[in-house]
């Protein structure tokens, strides 16, 4: 990849290619990250839409030296958070207007990854909370370092740690509870 800062200052000046040199190597894993915490692709496309948004509003805010890669994942990660939030919200209202017959169901598409394993893993998923989610996706999914996920997280390596045991534990007895061993085992 060239030189991020002279992407940056590039980009601070007004060049729309080398903002999109600049964030071309983070879109799969940042729309990645935001498909993880909302089920759908179409959320995860405008949560990604929304942190590009952020990002080049405050691109000046990024500091040369530091690591790109996290600054945009912790990005996305608070709108991914603020998103789950107000889907929360509309969530509750949805349930008190339940009368007027609006739906909350939807169907998110099976674009990537094995289609069998991705069902298991979401189903799975829907029983962590927030922060254990966004610990298990970038330091299980994305490959992050504990301390690479605790500066994005913007937590201490122990809470880092703390959460990650958590969701690997929840996760593997919810698998075990929808997909007993028999089923899985040997397609795993």
């Amino acid at each position: 990849m060239k030189d991020e800062a002279a992407l940056v200052d590039k980009a601070l000046d007004g060049d729309e290619s080398a903002f999109e040199q600049l964030l071309h190597p983070y879109r799969n894993g940042m729309l990645n990250i935001a498909y993880q915490m909302t089920g759908n692709t179409e959320e995860a496309r405008d949560i990604c839409q929304t942190a590009m948004i952020k990002i080049f509003k405050h691109l000046k805010r990024f500091r040369p030296g530091k690591n790109l890669k996290n600054w945009l994942y912790k990005i996305v990660k608070n709108v991914a958070n603020d998103f789950y939030r107000k889907k929360k919200r509309d969530e509750r209202l949805k349930e008190e207007h339940k009368k007027m017959g609006v739906s909350a169901g939807y169907s998110p598409e099976k674009d990537f990854l094995n289609r069998e394993i991705r069902e298991k893993i979401e189903a799975c998923l829907k029983y962590l909370s927030p922060r254990e989610k966004m610990v298990f996706l970038l330091r299980d999914a994305e490959g992050f370092s504990i301390k690479e996920t605790a500066r994005v997280m913007g937590s201490s390596s122990q809470s880092v740690r703390t959460h990650l045991c958590r969701a690997r534990r929840k996760l593997r007895l919810e698998f075990e509870k929808i997909y007993p061993k028999g089923r899985w085992s040997n397609e795993v």
